[in-house]
């Protein structure tokens, strides 16, 4: 009598690796798909925050303290609950060297720019810039 075909310990070792391969398959594509969404929540976040801070820019180091300021504002970037903070602190920096001239208090703004993803405490990404009177901007 002739057998054709394969033993029930072949079937079960063939099926064992063919499902080790097609779960490592798997994993990789959901790992990569968490990246590339992070990936994207990090450039609309950055784009936000640059956004936020031209506004800065443009509004000149005198408004700073009055309007810009903001605490765990909700908005929607792509579908996507974020909270943006904008936090601005004074900097009274005595080795400058323009002191005894340097009357004006701070000497330094720092605006820092702080983005969450779903909640207002999962801060994922942020931007920091100092702003001057006497010698403008740099971030």
């Amino acid at each position: 009598m002739n057998n054709h075909g394969y033993t029930l310990v072949e079937v079960l070792i063939s099926a064992t690796l063919l499902a080790i391969i097609v779960l490592g398959t798997a994993q990789y594509y959901v790992v990569s798909r968490f990246q590339i969404e992070k990936g994207i929540r990090s450039q609309l976040a950055w784009a936000n925050m640059a956004s936020r801070m031209e506004h800065a820019i443009n509004l000149g180091y005198n408004a700073l303290q009055d309007s810009l300021p903001e605490a765990s504002v909700p908005l929607t970037l792509n579908g996507i609950q974020g909270y943006r903070s904008t936090i601005i602190t004074g900097i009274d920096d005595t080795s400058d060297g323009l002191a005894p001239g340097d009357t004006s208090l701070p000497d330094y703004l720092d605006v820092t720019i702080l983005f969450a993803w779903f909640t207002a405490d999962n801060v994922t990404d942020s931007l920091s810039c100092s702003f001057s009177e006497e010698r403008s901007w740099a971030y």
